[in-house]
């Protein structure tokens, strides 16, 4: 195995980022290049991407693909390793108003009776 992916390689990988990346609605300017696109990701599809590059490290036949994810797993983590976490925003999560019913003591008519 060498030590850097043929440019081939490396075009493969980086075309399963471009999918998951329009799969995300990611366009525009947060396309100029890798670094981009991988920052514009939101969370859900950071770990669409991370399981991708884990299945192309684990089960390519082709030694240059496995390498190649690894370099773009690498890259990613070091991406997102210098944003600061967003998580979920607050605008894209709707809110939930929990309801908590107090049952009384009494038997209600839903209630089944020992005979």
């Amino acid at each position: 195995m060498s030590d850097i992916p043929t440019p081939a390689s490396l075009s493969a990988v980086q075309s399963r980022i471009d999918d998951i990346a329009d799969q995300a609605g990611v366009e525009g300017a947060a396309r100029l290049n890798v670094d981009d696109t991988l920052a514009a990701l939101p969370w859900p599809y950071r770990r669409r991407l991370v399981l991708t590059l884990q299945s192309l490290q684990a089960f390519s036949p082709d030694p240059d693909v496995q390498q190649a994810a690894e370099l773009f797993q690498l890259r990613a983590a070091r991406v997102w390793a210098a944003m600061p976490f967003q998580g979920h925003s607050a605008e894209n999560t709707p809110k939930t108003t929990v309801l908590v019913e107090h049952r009384s003591r009494r038997p209600t008519a839903t209630q089944a009776k020992k005979l």
